[in-house]
């Protein structure tokens, strides 16, 4: 009995033994592995931050070549040959800096602009040929330097580092011949005062920054008066030219949190790309292009009396007349090209195309539907278009330009005044498809009397260029869809020399949901009546707009070359006299009544009537990591 207790104690003492080794074992084991996945995580992370590094790299060096007399200066750029010279830096200066790394195995650039994805290194870096793009279809890469490129790094681990770990980083970037402007949701080159609380859905740029939670505005007896609201909200980041005094300042405002609470505040980068455009140098550039192509080439200055001269000696001096009249009116029947040396009247007209040369005023009334070639006049053109739709070509005028759109009107080329322009649309849709240009100033509005509110709208693809004060009023301001293709809409460019008022915009009305319910981007629901102007409003002047009585609503941006004030509340106001009441309760968490929202689809516009600009501009899109 002893011996089997004895042998059965040298049993368990075995067995409990081996247990232990087992277990000290698997310990010894689980930390070995446990240590080779916490080496495997970090090798992740360091390689994935070292491919990071390297495409912001390459994007800053990419920049420093678009500037002028570098290796990518515009003036050395085409259609042709951009591909090649994007190609050859990449390959001269890019890859050579990167072959001694130890965490970068390989790098190329791929265009993704067209329907295809091109790897512009061929079979270099193979593994970016297999990737999934989303490319973009630009039908106008022949004839436009815009390009989209993702830059792609395929980083590796360490050779000392054990295991197969690889990350494919890929920056998308956008190169275009926009001026600086247009990369930007609000900005200003002087000083940029928000008082209230616009909201902001992409970058601003400021020269200089003042933030103040007082939204002014004006009572209807033109008192002045202030009301509080939120700070300022902006998603996105704050750019700003370096002075050190603005730079300290924008920074204290962000370190002190002067923005809207429920979201972070915006991170302070540097434009050094950014230049101006010059107004009048680009103005009469365009002005004389369109001339030009109509057989009204100006050799002195553009002024009324040369113009007045030249559509004189050019078409009417030495040609017969033709303007048969009836009962004081242009035939309806008539064909060709009517050449007057008077003034004429027009009710309808039978035959489609008919081009109206005249020297005078030329009136239109029309009743019926119209299809009118182009109009050239040493006076006034004024239109009335009052039941069928009309369509018209170039109209050219030494005076004044007038529309008054009862009917849809489709402008199908240019309008070139050397005095104002007015473009009305009620109650109907018109579209605008050429660029206008306005010697004076320009008013494009809907009716301020329409109890039903904005349903007066117009389809813009187009560039603006007024010389004078620019108001636009009681409209809704779309893009046109391009034939055959509904996701390619157009945009408005509106470049104003002087004063830009944006007025009575869905004034005292509000969203029917007011709260905030898109996390991301604190926007309105697509489902909302009040629709956004599609538009990028450019004043070389100074601005003062409001989101307080009127509900201002932009996708596209806005900018000034002077000082830019915007002033707004968060939530409904009924009228001026009762805001203070209408906004007694709070406004944390209420749609703004001025948002701007940054349309990036303007980076890959053809629109051809642009300032010309000294470089193209690189615009940071999307980074994935695979």
């Amino acid at each position: 009995m002893l011996t089997n207790q004895r042998g059965n104690a040298l049993l368990t003492v075995l067995i409990t033994s081996l247990v232990m080794v087992t277990i000290g074992m698997a310990i010894m084991s689980s930390t070995i592995g446990g240590a080779k996945r916490t080496e495997v995580r970090e090798t992740d992370i360091d390689i994935t931050y070292e491919g990071l590094k390297a495409v912001e790299e390459i994007s800053a060096k990419l920049v420093f070549q678009l500037q002028p007399a570098k290796q990518l200066e515009i003036s050395q750029l085409t259609p042709v040959n951009i591909n090649s010279k994007v190609r050859d830096f990449i390959q001269t200066d890019i890859i050579p800096a990167y072959q001694s790394s130890d965490t970068i195995k390989c790098i190329t650039i791929v265009d993704v602009s067209g329907n295809q994805a091109s790897n512009l290194l061929g079979n270099h870096c193979g593994k970016a040929n297999n990737l999934q793009y989303h490319t973009f279809g630009l039908d106008f890469l022949d004839t436009n330097l815009t390009r989209v490129y993702e830059i792609i790094v395929n980083t590796k681990n360490p050779d000392s580092e054990e295991g197969k770990v690889e990350k494919m980083v890929r920056k998308r970037v956008i190169l275009s011949p926009i001026p600086s402007f247009l990369k930007y949701t609000l900005g200003s080159r002087e000083q940029l005062q928000l008082n209230g609380s616009p909201h902001l859905v992409g970058n601003v740029y400021a020269n200089s920054l003042g933030i103040s939670e007082d939204a002014e505005y004006q009572l209807s007896n033109f008192e002045d008066k202030r009301v509080s609201a939120p700070f300022p909200s902006i998603i996105g980041d704050l750019y700003t030219s370096y002075d050190q005094v603005n730079y300290a300042h924008m920074k204290s405002l962000v370190d002190t949190r002067q923005f809207y609470p429920h979201i972070p505040t915006p991170d302070i980068m540097q434009d050094s790309q950014f230049t101006d455009i010059s107004f009048d140098q680009t103005y009469g550039e365009e002005v004389g292009e369109v001339l030009n192509s109509l057989g009204l080439s100006l050799d002195q200055a553009l002024t009324k009396v040369n113009l007045r001269n030249t559509i004189t000696t050019n078409f009417l001096s030495n040609s017969p007349l033709f303007f048969p009249l009836e009962n004081g009116l242009l035939s309806e029947n008539v064909q060709g090209t009517v050449k007057a040396d008077q003034s004429i009247t027009i009710k309808g007209l039978q035959n489609p195309g008919v081009n109206l040369i005249v020297q005078g005023d030329v009136n239109i009334l029309a009743t019926s539907t119209m299809d009118i070639g182009n109009i050239i006049s040493t006076g006034n053109v004024t239109i009335s278009n009052g039941k069928e739709n009309m369509s018209i070509g170039n109209i050219v005028a030494a005076g004044k330009v007038s529309i008054e759109a009862n009917a849809p009107v489709r402008l199908k080329e240019n309008i070139v005044s050397f005095e104002d322009v007015l473009f009305q649309s009620q109650n109907s849709t018109s579209s605008i498809d050429g660029n206008i240009f306005s010697g004076r100033n320009l008013t494009i509005q809907g009716d301020a009397n329409d109890p039903d509110g904005e349903n007066d709208e117009i389809e813009f693809d187009s560039v603006i260029y007024s010389i004078g004060k620019t108001s636009i009023s009681n409209l809704n301001i779309t893009g046109k869809h391009s034939p055959g293709d509904s996701n390619q809409t157009g945009q408005l460019i509106l470049l104003s020399k002087g004063e830009l008022l944006v007025t009575r915009m869905n004034e005292f009305q509000y969203y029917t949901d007011e709260e905030e319910k898109r996390e991301a981007d604190l926007l309105p629901d697509a489902s909302e009546n009040i629709k956004p102007l599609q538009a990028f409003l450019y004043t070389d002047s100074n601005a003062t707009l409001y989101g307080v009585g009127s509900l201002f609503y932009v996708n596209g941006g806005v900018f000034s070359k002077g000082n830019l004030t915007v002033n707004a509340v968060r939530g409904d106001v009924d009228s001026m006299d009762d805001i203070q009441r209408d906004l007694y309760s709070n406004q944390e968490k209420k749609l703004s009544r001025f948002i701007v929202h940054y349309n990036k689809d303007v980076l890959l516009s053809k629109l051809d009537a642009l300032p010309r600009v000294d470089s193209l501009s690189l615009i940071s899109d999307e980074i994935i990591v695979e």
